[in-house]
């Protein structure tokens, strides 16, 4: 009976052999198909995101374009306007330099006429000299008997108004 129970259990132990063989190659079959499908799945959303990546990339570029073509649309128009502006501006200057100018010319002639006003007053004797002052003047002029003259002597000889 040994051998009996020897043989069935090595009968059975091929069968079960056997059988685990089977089931690891249907396993083994089945996780190869799952793998191959896996990586199927895999390429696909590689392909797929690679196609949704260009758009974008393609996207973004246009509107980085439309948004460059518009900046310097903007630009160009901003400097065209400030270009204007400063020749307004600078012939609004160059007027006003040239009044301010005129005023300036017609003011200094002005002034130039006081001051020789001023300075004929102070050189020619007149009644708000002293006595010595005009008897000085009198000295360099040359006049004789100016130490004995009056003031209204001493102007009147030296011509004074």
């Amino acid at each position: 009976m040994a051998n009996k129970v020897s043989g069935f259990f090595s009968r059975k132990s091929k069968e079960g052999t056997k059988a685990a063989r089977k089931l690891g190659a249907e396993i083994e079959s089945e996780v190869g198909q799952a793998i191959d499908e896996a990586k199927r799945d895999v390429t696909k959303a590689v392909a797929s995101t690679t196609k949704a990546v260009k758009v974008t990339a393609k996207t973004t570029a246009k509107t980085a374009k439309a948004t460059t073509k518009s900046a310097v649309k903007g630009a160009k128009a901003t400097t065209k306007s400030a270009v204007k502006t400063v020749k307004a501006t600078a012939k609004d200057t160059a007027k006003n330099v040239t009044k301010t100018a005129r005023t300036a010319k017609t003011v200094g002639k002005a002034i130039v006429a006081d001051v020789k006003k001023d300075v004929d007053l102070a050189t020619k004797p007149n009644s708000t000299w002293s006595v010595a002052e005009l008897k000085a003047a009198a000295r360099k002029k040359g006049i004789s008997g100016y130490s004995s003259m009056t003031k209204p002597e001493l102007l009147k000889a030296l011509g004074a108004k």
